[in-house]
C-alpha cells in the first residue's frame, strides 16, 4: 500500500506540468500568440518524456505488458473507427464537389485519409524490420 501511494505521488510533477501547459496554451491562444503555445507544448512533451524515463530508471512501473497490450488494441480500434468515419464522409462529400465549400472539405478529408494510409504503411514497414 505504501508503494502504491509513493508511485502516485511520483506522478505529481507530471500532473503539474500538464496543468501549467494547459494554462500557457490557453493564455497563448486567447492572446493570439500561437508560437508560444507551440513552444510550451514542445517543452512540456520533452519534460514529461524525460521525467517518465527517470521514473522508470528508479523502478516505478507506469505500464506493464497488460496495459501496453490494452493500449495497442484500443489504438487500433480507434484508428479503424476513425478511418471508416472519414471514408464515409469522403463518400458523402464526393457528390457535393460542385459547391466550393464542400470541395475544400472533400480535399481535406481525402488528404487525411491518404496521410493515415501512408503513415500506416511506413510504420508497418519500419516495425517489420525492427521487431
Amino acid at each position: 500500500m505504501v508503494r502504491v501511494m509513493e508511485d502516485k505521488k511520483a506522478l505529481l510533477p507530471a500532473l503539474l506540468a500538464v496543468m501549467a501547459l494547459g494554462w500557457v496554451v490557453g493564455w497563448a491562444t486567447s492572446s493570439e500568440k500561437s508560437e508560444y503555445a507551440i513552444v510550451a507544448f514542445a517543452f512540456g512533451a520533452v519534460f514529461i518524456n524525460i521525467y517518465f524515463s527517470h521514473l522508470e530508471k528508479r523502478g516505478i512501473v507506469l505500464e506493464d505488458e497488460r496495459t501496453l497490450r490494452i493500449n495497442e488494441i484500443a489504438s487500433r480500434r480507434t484508428l479503424q473507427v476513425t478511418s471508416m468515419g472519414l471514408a464515409v464522409a469522403l463518400l458523402a462529400l464526393s457528390g457535393k464537389t460542385s459547391n466550393p465549400k464542400m470541395e475544400g472539405a472533400f480535399i481535406a478529408v481525402g488528404l487525411v485519409l491518404a496521410v493515415m494510409l501512408m503513415l500506416h504503411l511506413l510504420f508497418r514497414h519500419y516495425y517489420s524490420r525492427v521487431m
